[in-house]
């Protein structure tokens, strides 16, 4: 039970924060332990000098810059999307999603 409530925390939070963020979102995963955060809304833009015009882009990117690592959608027919897990402590989560903001401002 008590991990039942910290994985419910995590998943949360990590949802509401993401919708707080211009340029994507998420919606509230059933199961599992993922977030699938849509970046839809950052086809076209240039980030770090590249423009991102797919799920794997922008993971590339992510990771060799923020050194935040996510899975692209593209290989669960989900390109746009990539996917955040959150069996992980909240700090952890707190800190990717700071780099997130600063990555994507």
């Amino acid at each position: 039970e008590k991990m039942k409530r910290a994985f419910k925390e995590r998943r949360d939070y990590l949802v509401a924060e993401m919708n707080k963020i211009d340029g994507i979102s998420a919606s509230m995963p059933q199961g599992a332990f993922y977030v699938m955060m849509n970046i839809k809304e950052l086809y076209g833009k240039t980030i770090c000098g590249q423009v991102i015009d797919s799920a794997d882009k922008f993971a590339e990117l992510f990771l060799e810059h923020a050194k935040v690592a996510v899975v692209p959608g593209t290989g669960f027919g989900a390109d746009g999307y990539v996917r955040w897990s959150y069996a992980t402590s909240m700090e952890n989560i707190k800190e990717g999603l700071d780099r997130l903001e600063k990555f994507i401002g």
